[in-house]
């Protein structure tokens, strides 16, 4: 499916795994995979079948970490980053910067975090807690 082909452990997995999918379709499943996981890891207020309450740190830990995981999968696959010279990784990951001071700016350095910013940066969330 790529215009060019990409070596490593990984692609050298999937040759192995039946259905003779390749490695899009793969990481296609396992992208999908970790967008479960954050959604889970959002909704639900304890671990399912027990008592253990899932934090808001907890949550920041989840998110940050399955992001970085799905922006690999996305960037070196999808985008055909693997493989690829270094310069072009560079240049793709520049953005980077600028998400994390908006993750800092916004999230880190407010005191109250993302809860506590005034009115007009939040939605009206009355329609999702009224049915």
């Amino acid at each position: 499916m790529g215009e060019h082909e990409t070596t490593g452990i990984l692609e050298s997995i999937v040759e192995k795994l039946p259905g003779g999918y390749d490695i899009y379709f793969w990481n296609f499943v396992i992208l999908m995979f970790f967008t479960l996981f954050e959604v889970a890891a959002v909704f639900f207020e304890t671990i399912p079948g027990t008592d253990i309450e899932i934090t808001l740190y907890a949550v920041w830990a989840i998110l940050i970490g399955v992001g970085v995981i799905k922006g690999y999968g996305i960037a070196a696959y999808f985008m055909h980053l693997k493989g690829d010279p270094r310069i072009y990784t560079r240049t793709a990951l520049f953005p980077v910067l600028f998400v994390l001071l908006m993750l800092w700016g916004i999230g880190l350095s407010n005191p109250g975090s993302v809860q506590a910013l005034p009115d007009w940066c939040t939605p009206n969330w009355e329609f999702a807690s009224q049915r």
